[in-house]
């Protein structure tokens, strides 16, 4: 399990740096209105950033993660925002559900990281839905790699205990993997953290899905109901 997962407090101060959950939030609301969702299930919930805010609109939602740091946290913050979630340590690559969910979620390019096998994964997925249910997949457009084939991404934030955290993403590409080595400073503390992740592209994740049994499809870019030409994001429903 990545170091990262285990920094709950601080995994979340990171990911909120970078993401705009309200947006992502947004779009998985209108898609799921779309498709007269009820009950969700969030594969990889994290800290429950987007199981939280869906609770908080009337989704029955069951978020499943590895992490038990992760799972804690978010049973903490669904509690201080007073919404009815399950929060269960699960892996997403043997679990299994009698229930049937409307929708799941995989979201900000969790499932095609290491350990997570996406093939066991999306056939799981595919099992837990309802006839007609709809899976989305949120991941980074690989389409658009760096040609310098190297990315470095820092962070950094004052700490409620008033110390400082500072984190630095040091990301390396080959022809399929992403490499990632995380330097991670809390109060002068060092954390290392290596995270490798598949650079599944966007026809190579419906090619996933059909395989798995999933029939029609519907392609969001940068959140949005449009193509665009370099997206930053792409977000992929496959419909069973």
């Amino acid at each position: 399990m990545q170091v990262l997962y285990q920094l709950s407090d601080y995994y979340k101060k990171i990911i909120n740096d970078l993401v705009d959950t309200n947006l992502e939030v947004n779009v998985l609301d209108s898609i799921f209105k779309k498709h007269k969702v009820k009950s969700v299930l969030d594969v990889a919930c994290g800290v429950g950033r987007h199981s939280i805010p869906l609770a908080k609109l009337g989704y029955q939602v069951t978020g499943i993660d590895l992490s038990p740091y992760q799972i804690k946290k978010a049973k903490e913050d669904a509690k201080k925002e007073k919404v009815k979630t399950s929060f269960v340590i699960q892996d997403a690559n043997s679990f299994y559900y009698n229930k049937k969910f409307d929708a799941a979620i995989c979201m900000w390019t969790t499932l095609g990281e290491e350990p997570m096998q996406y093939k066991k994964v999306i056939r799981n997925v595919f099992h837990a839905l309802k006839n007609h249910g709809i899976f989305i997949i949120d991941n980074r457009s690989w389409e658009h790699i760096p040609k310098e084939r190297e990315e470095i991404i820092k962070t950094s934030a004052k700490l409620d205990s008033g110390g400082t955290f500072r984190g630095t993403l040091y990301d390396r590409y080959t022809e399929n993997f992403r490499i990632r080595d995380g330097i991670i400073n809390i109060d002068g503390k060092k954390y290392r953290d290596l995270c490798v992740t598949h650079l599944l592209k966007e026809a190579d994740w419906i090619r996933e899905l059909k395989e798995a049994g999933f029939k029609r499809f519907k392609v969001y870019h940068d959140y949005k109901e449009k193509r665009v030409k370099k997206p930053a994001r792409v977000l992929i429903a496959g419909i069973k």
